[in-house]
């Protein structure tokens, strides 16, 4: 299931899938069709909020007036970033944000978002990761609240409608409370606090995190609903290039790429929750000597070095490297294996991203990853190199692999099946609709 939200069930996401699809393919006469024959043919799906909020949507009803902090809007990489990608791009449909239900967004220096769509007001830029910087935006988000008269104020990084308290209904996008769970500095700390604690309502990105925050809030088990992201179009389009291609040919002549290589997709320092040392122990095990290693993300080359330290055997095997999301999937769907050792994590899109560039996908066995793969990827302990050396060594045997390798496959093709990239926006807009309401 990639949703939880007021108890949808399966088929009703599915449905909701199908209308946004038509939607976005065909525009708003051809999803108000398919609604209308889901309607017929499925009158129990009716009921759903899921459906309601798209039939008052496609009718161009009033809804709420929403404000969008766009504090995270100038960081062009990262979990949220992504997240932010679908939303806005499901909002930016024609019709579903209008005069009658708008949504304005505070602009802080937008270095990727399209939001042409929206209306907007100039804010006071701040590094959403200087918290003290974050602090001193909520007077400010306190007098665009009054002077665009909000009903809803949506932010995903611990920014606020009021200093102390909110000015208006608040509801928070939540990615993770992985600063809950380790040491965080005081000041984000008691941001944090005040920005999931103030919110009147809260969506998660994965039932891992609807679950963490149910614990940290005292709430009920299945109180707060959560989506699942799903796979940009970039990742699934582009996993029609075969290895012949001739931009795969120049992207690994240009970047040192050499096969067999796995893929690291996010790097972080020896002891963090990223677990890299894991798959460091593992590549250094005899026998699988000729495996390249590539790191990617944010402080790669830093992170080399790093790495190289902390396992000699590897040296001359590691390539630090960044790359577009089309390169990346090329990267992805050619790769032995990619590898994601963490050992926890709020949601794991970058498991989900190269499914869909059709990469061969290795996850320790944390919630986080578990959730996001699904039985579609091959799982390792999270302290134990040796069985992720076992499963290298299983791959490298290309004829006792061949098997297992079409199984992956359907589990892989059914694992995408549930997921849209407008689900999260249009589940975004219903528990905004609930909570303006109050029920």
């Amino acid at each position: 299931m990639s949703v939880y939200f007021q108890g949808t069930k399966d088929d009703e996401a599915l449905a909701s899938i199908e209308i946004l699809q038509k939607w976005r393919d065909s525009g708003i006469a051809a999803a108000t069709k398919q609604l209308r024959l889901i309607q017929e043919t499925q009158p129990k799906f009716t009921s759903c909020p899921l459906y309601k909020e798209l039939e008052l949507r496609l009718s161009g009803k009033p809804g709420p007036r929403v404000l969008v902090d766009g504090v995270w809007f100038c960081r062009a990489y990262g979990g949220i970033t992504r997240v932010w990608d679908q939303i806005l791009s499901c909002w930016s449909l024609e019709g579903m944000v209008s005069d009658a239900a708008p949504v304005c967004v505070i602009e802080r220096g937008n270095h990727r978002f399209n939001i042409d769509s929206f209306q907007k007001v100039n804010g006071k830029f701040a590094d959403p990761l200087d918290s003290r910087a974050v602090l001193e935006l909520a007077t400010e988000n306190a007098f665009f609240v009054s002077d665009w008269n909000a009903d809803v104020f949506v932010s995903s990084w611990i920014s606020t409608s009021g200093p102390k308290s909110p000015s208006c209904s608040e509801i928070a996008l939540v990615h993770d409370c992985l600063p809950e769970r380790f040491q965080a500095p005081p000041l984000l700390k008691n941001l944090r606090n005040r920005w999931l604690r103030g919110a009147s309502a809260h969506l998660a990105v994965s039932a891992a995190t609807a679950d963490d925050l149910e614990k940290l809030l005292g709430k009920y088990s299945g109180s707060i609903p959560w989506c699942h992201l799903a796979p940009t179009p970039t990742f699934a389009n582009s996993a029609v290039f075969a290895e012949e291609n001739e931009t795969w040919r120049i992207l690994k002549r240009h970047s040192g790429i050499a096969a067999p290589y796995v893929l690291l997709p996010a790097t972080s320092a020896i002891g963090s929750y990223k677990n890299p040392e894991l798959l460091l122990e593992a590549l250094s095990a005899p026998g699988l000597e000729q495996i390249q290693l590539i790191v990617s993300g944010i402080g790669a080359e830093i992170r080399q070095k790093e790495f190289e330290d902390f396992a000699p055997a590897l040296k001359g095997r590691i390539l630090a490297a960044g790359f577009t999301d089309s390169e990346l999937s090329l990267v992805y769907q050619n790769a032995l294996a990619v590898i994601i050792p963490s050992r926890i994590e709020g949601f794991g899109l970058p498991v989900i991203e190269a499914l869909a560039s059709k990469a061969l996908v290795l996850v320790a066995d944390s919630r986080g990853l578990v959730e996001a793969g699904g039985k579609a990827c091959l799982r390792f302990s999270a302290d134990k190199p040796k069985e992720l050396v076992q499963l290298l060594q299983l791959i490298l045997d290309r004829e006792t692999w061949r098997g297992f390798d079409q199984v992956l496959i359907r589990r892989r093709n059914q694992r995408l099946s549930g997921l849209s990239s407008d689900l999260l926006g249009l589940c975004l807009l219903a528990a905004i609709r609930s909570l303006a309401s109050g029920r």
